[in-house]
């Protein structure tokens, strides 16, 4: 990111305005991101609903919508970026983001993908596995059954990883019985109790 760019705006004074307007819809703000693509400039807001015990967040794509538009008239009329940039706002999806303490407690007990910038005490740089309860400041990880603990400052990214539950096949000549015909795949079962992560963009022209 260029330094000129970067300076151009006050990330914080966008951060102040917005985390109202999302208090106003039931949600809180999960991540802020203002990054460079091919298509240009884009402010990323994540959110969450308060209190959602789903990896997603409990947010709609409705409320992803509702909540740009509501930002989007916000930053006009603070004029708080100079720049024309793209507007994204959506859940965190099942492949959310860990960044703080507090969010590798959270989800404890799940299973994650955390990069290190130097080798964990076993060498590993990559390590995947189920996230344990660990002393201040430190990333515990269940890996092949080898509880390994690395500082906090040492991640670079971490992620959860979703895994699908594989369905035990009936046996030869074994019928599903109705019920379980009619109901809907796992698939639509993981789309109603955690929606993907859903996006809404608005471009903005200066």
């Amino acid at each position: 990111m260029e330094s000129s760019t970067r300076a151009a705006f006050d990330l914080g004074r966008v951060r102040d305005a917005v985390v109202p307007v999302l208090a106003s819809h039931g949600v809180v703000l999960v991540d802020l991101e203002w990054v460079t693509e091919r298509a240009g400039w884009t402010l990323r807001i994540t959110i969450e609903r308060e209190g959602a015990a789903d990896v997603a967040g409990g947010v709609t794509l409705e409320d992803c919508a509702d909540v740009s538009r509501d930002v989007s008239s916000v930053l006009d009329v603070e004029d708080l970026i100079a720049h024309h940039y793209n507007l994204e706002v959506s859940s965190p999806g099942l492949d959310r983001r860990l960044r703080t303490a507090a969010e590798f407690a959270r989800f404890r007990g799940r299973t994650a993908k955390v990069k290190l910038s130097r080798p964990a005490p076993d060498g590993q740089r990559l390590l995947r596995g189920e996230l344990l309860e660990a002393p201040e400041g430190q990333v515990a990880v269940l890996v092949d059954g080898k509880r390994i603990e690395v500082p906090l400052t040492d991640v670079v990214e971490a992620r959860l990883v979703f895994e699908l539950t594989s369905q035990p096949k009936p046996r030869k000549g074994q019928r599903q019985g109705k019920e379980a015909a009619k109901g809907p795949g796992p698939a639509k079962r993981l789309a109603e109790a955690a929606p993907e992560r859903s996006e809404r963009g608005s471009e903005k022209r200066k």
